[in-house]
């Protein structure tokens, strides 16, 4: 198989095969495979890292440094939103960035090292008693090590319609990339419980882990910045409109709003339910030793079924494909509300549905963000990755400024007592919301916003016939 960027030299200098730009990449329609795994290394990387946090930050902070739910849940939503209001910055500079190595692979090379320091530092327990200077460690830890994985997560995300144009192959590619992601997934909620029940403490385990998953984080995306290369001509020129506006005039682009509002709300649920899994476990189910293979049998399922939706998705569309699995997702998730503590087996089987649909939202955004990119060129000459990309960024950083917010205060509200064997009914009905069927409202809202995006694969096609013709008459 050809490589796509077998001409493409590293220093960024292009030989007279790739000067065709875009409609070069039009011909050459089909990635190496070696390509697409370098780049998946990198969401197996992040998710390790960031599904980590997501799965047992809150944990920790509650029941290992035993700081108050509801401050937890403050920090957990003052960092994020800060977070968030940077991704746009990274992406708008990483739009304007001109090196031998590229546009994004610089950010991969130096972000990846401070992400895997404080990722570290993000576990390390420390003996403070003093709730206020809790709160501050967490907080300024949270913050810097969000600001580094955004310095490498957003620049990689928007290497996506870099490598291809195709409107298959962006998807065979995504497909590819959640893949890694999911294995991620598979290392940080399959792996991270027993490898902390390994040390004599869970202090010590959580720190020892967290320092073997920031070294394997900074190899995986140094695989990244190796193994791709950017196959973007520059003739497009990006905005010379402010920062602010240009991100103002995002939201002019429809398709774009609705993929990103969708996104949203699907992952302010998948947020919920990954935080707050771990309280349902101990305390509701009493089988917190389970927790490692209910994970697993949910991720597993999304894993088995990234082809299926691949193929799904070229009879039904991006569009209905996504609606569906995030209708089964829900459906899964009633189901759970209303099980007793003894039925295990049925656990496991709403969620390995519960996986079946989540499947769909480690592929669809992502498979459906470069098309609004085409879309957005057609509408005004412009491309912008990084501006899009840092907007969807943006996205799941309020996703899970709102869900650590949610979650803290629910655990306060019922009156969550850490390490409690025998939590009040009240408790326990909490609990039992807000990791089913409060999640189930925000996935409701997501598929009125799917339902609108307006982009099929036929209107795909007659975007980029359209853009082709500008350029061969430019030409």
């Amino acid at each position: 198989m050809q490589r796509s960027f077998a001409t493409h030299d590293p220093s960024g200098s292009r030989s007279p095969e790739l000067k065709g730009g875009l409609n070069n990449m039009k011909a050459v329609k089909k990635l190496p495979v070696i390509t697409k795994v370098s780049y998946a290394m990198g969401d197996l990387g992040a998710n390790m890292v960031c599904q980590s946090v997501a799965l047992y930050y809150l944990y920790f902070l509650t029941d290992v440094t035993f700081m108050r739910a509801s401050l937890a849940g403050i920090s957990l939503m003052l960092v994020r939103c800060v977070d968030a209001f940077s991704d746009p910055l990274i992406g708008y500079f990483s739009d304007r960035t001109r090196t031998r190595w590229g546009r994004r692979r610089p950010y991969l090379l130096f972000g990846s090292f401070g992400c895997g320091l404080f990722f570290f530092l993000l576990f390390t327990y420390l003996p403070i008693r003093d709730q206020g200077l809790l709160f501050d460690h967490a907080t300024f830890s949270y913050l810097i090590f969000y600001i580094c994985f955004s310095l490498v997560n957003i620049p990689y995300s928007a290497l996506t319609p870099d490598m291809t144009q195709d409107y298959d192959e962006r998807t065979n590619l995504t497909a590819y990339r959640m893949t890694g992601a999911i294995i991620g997934m598979f290392v940080a909620a399959g792996l991270t419980s027993e490898l902390i029940k390994l040390f004599p403490n869970e202090r010590i385990g959580y720190s020892l882990t967290a320092a073997g998953y920031g070294v394997l984080f900074i190899i995986l995306t140094l695989i990244v910045f190796w193994g791709v290369r950017e196959n973007r001509d520059y003739s497009v020129k990006h905005d010379d409109t402010p920062m602010f506006r240009l991100y103002l005039n995002s939201f002019k682009n429809r398709p774009f709003v609705m993929v990103l509002l969708a996104y949203i709300m699907v992952e302010l649920a998948i947020v919920l339910i990954s935080s707050t899994l771990i309280y349902y476990m101990e305390y509701y189910m009493k089988k917190k030793e389970l927790l490692s293979t209910i994970f697993l049998t949910m991720f597993g399922s999304a894993l088995i079924c990234i082809p299926l939706w691949a193929l799904i998705s070229k009879h039904l569309g991006k569009k209905w494909s996504y609606f569906m699995g995030t209708g089964l997702f829900s459906i899964a998730m009633i189901c759970i509300f209303f099980i007793k503590p003894e039925d295990i087996l049925l656990l496991y089987l709403l969620a390995a549905l519960a996986g079946m649909g989540l499947s769909t939202e480690f592929v669809y955004p992502w498979a459906m963000m470069p098309d609004t990119i085409e879309y957005n060129e057609l509408m005004t000459g412009k491309r912008n990755e990084g501006v899009f990309y840092g907007m969807q960024s943006f996205g799941p950083k309020l996703s899970g400024a709102l869900a650590g917010l949610l979650a803290g205060e629910v655990l306060t509200l019922v009156h969550y007592v850490p390490k409690l064997v025998n939590q009040s009914s009240e408790t326990l009905l909490g609990i039992r919301l807000i990791f089913c069927i409060v999640p189930v409202l925000f996935t409701g809202m997501g598929m009125v916003f799917i339902a609108l995006y307006p982009i099929s694969h036929k209107k795909f096609q007659e975007i980029v016939a359209e853009l082709d013709r500008r350029r061969a008459a430019q030409s």
